[in-house]
This record gives C-alpha cells, sequence and structure tokens, in this order.
C-alpha cells in the first residue's frame, strides 16, 4: 500500500491512483466496519471512507517521511466519525425544523435584496411573524449546517487557510477542515454572516460593511477578533 501511494506521488496518472486505491481499499473496510452497526449502514460508510482514501492519496506526500497507513488512517476515520456524527444531527433535528429554516432563508435573502443590508432577528420575526424563540431555532438549524472551507477565498484570491497561517503547517488537511468546524461553533451567527460574505461570496471589507449596516472600520476589526479566535481554537 505504502509503494503504491508512493508511486501514485511521484507519478500522477489514473492508473496509479486506482492500484493505490485497491490496495488501501481493504483498510477502508475495516475501519467501515468498525464504525458500522450504529445506525448508517456498513455500505455507506464503506464510500465514505473509500472517498476520504482518495483525498488522502491525493495530498500525500512521501518527503515527509511517514508511512501512507499512518497517514490515512486518522483521515479516513475523522471523515466517517464526522459522516455519522452529522447524519444523526440531521436525524435529530425534526422536519419542521428544516422547513422553518429554508423559510428564513427566504426571508433573508429578499430582506438584502429589497435593503441591501442583513435584517435582525427581531426584523425576521415581523416579517414571519413569528416569535423570537421561532426565529432563532431555525437560525440554530441552519447555522449548523454552515461549514466554512479552507479553500474559501476572499476578493483578493487568498484563501481562509492562508489567513490562518498561525495554524502548525505540518497538520493534514482533511484534519485542518475537522479543527476549523469545530472551532466555527464558537463564533456567533453574525460573525459567521461575516465569513461567509468576505471568503465564500468574496465581497471586499467595504460591501461587506454595507451589507452589515456596519463601517469599513467595524468589519476589519471584527475580521482580525474572528480569524485570531479561529487560529486560538484550532490550535487548541
Amino acid at each position: 500500500m505504502h509503494a503504491l501511494a508512493c508511486e501514485y506521488a511521484r507519478a500522477p496518472s489514473k492508473a496509479a491512483l486506482n492500484g493505490a486505491l485497491e490496495a488501501a481499499l481493504p483498510l477502508c473496510a475495516l475501519i467501515a466496519r468498525r464504525f458500522s452497526g450504529r445506525g448508517v449502514d456498513y455500505e455507506d460508510l464503506y464510500q465514505v471512507a473509500a472517498m476520504a482514501c482518495v483525498k488522502a492519496l491525493e495530498g500525500f506526500d512521501p518527503t515527509m517521511g511517514m508511512k501512507f497507513s499512518t497517514y490515512v488512517t486518522p483521515t479516513v476515520t475523522g471523515r466517517v466519525r464526522n459522516y455519522i456524527r452529522d447524519k444523526a444531527q440531521l436525524l435529530r433535528t425534526p422536519r419542521a425544523v428544516h422547513e422553518q429554516a429554508a423559510q428564513l432563508h427566504q426571508a433573508r435573502e429578499q430582506f438584502v435584496k429589497d435593503h441591501r443590508r442583513e435584517p435582525t432577528s427581531r426584523e425576521l420575526a415581523d416579517i414571519l411573524s413569528w416569535d423570537m424563540a421561532k426565529v432563532l431555532t431555525a437560525l440554530s438549524a441552519r447555522a449548523a449546517g454552515d461549514v466554512l472551507s479552507l479553500d474559501a477565498e476572499d476578493q483578493d484570491g487568498i484563501a481562509l487557510a492562508q489567513r490562518l497561517s498561525g495554524v502548525e503547517a505540518g497538520f493534514e488537511q482533511s484534519e485542518q477542515r475537522q479543527d476549523l468546524q469545530k472551532a466555527m461553533t464558537v463564533l456567533s451567527h453574525r460573525e459567521r454572516q461575516l465569513l461567509s460574505l468576505r471568503y465564500e461570496q468574496k465581497f471586499s471589507q467595504r460591501e461587506t460593511a454595507r451589507r452589515m449596516a456596519l463601517s469599513q472600520m467595524q468589519v476589519s476589526r471584527m475580521e482580525k477578533r474572528i480569524l485570531t479566535t479561529l487560529r486560538k481554537e484550532m490550535e487548541a
């Protein structure tokens, strides 16, 4: 398995990838079986493990002096665990709450279109004729599905991973993604909104400030504070 992974890393090709993947699939099956019986079908877990293995092969660097089995095992295990957790969370969330989150999203989009700024929770409650508790529940359900990618870039083409460059460079990408997902949970809805505008929708700080009804200086300071928080959480 290690030799074939090294061969693919040195000379990437479809044939080399298929050969390395075939050698690693028994390990994927072993990990999938380890987590089966937790409310998710083995075949689904095996597919998730195999996809994670492909990503690991694409990111493997033999010059780092690490065996491929040592490199791939935590990556695949982490991806399978996240899949089980995310599916369990989805099943625990009532369908009505998902529908409310969709309604809230539509109301928010229309408000931004009409007023060219983000609505407050109170404004959303008034628009939808909901009480605040219902609005906050829908906001929480929507936020649970918001995962910002390390590959997301701002309008200058600088990825979030680069902004978080204080994170140890030796971390494997999938592990960084898991750490970022956990770190994002400490942010408020408004802080996640700022990151989404800056790094997913690629708005400038000026445009982000306009949409959030803030000054550009406030956005700049808020963004620096958020990135510092994420960096500390991920390093921890």
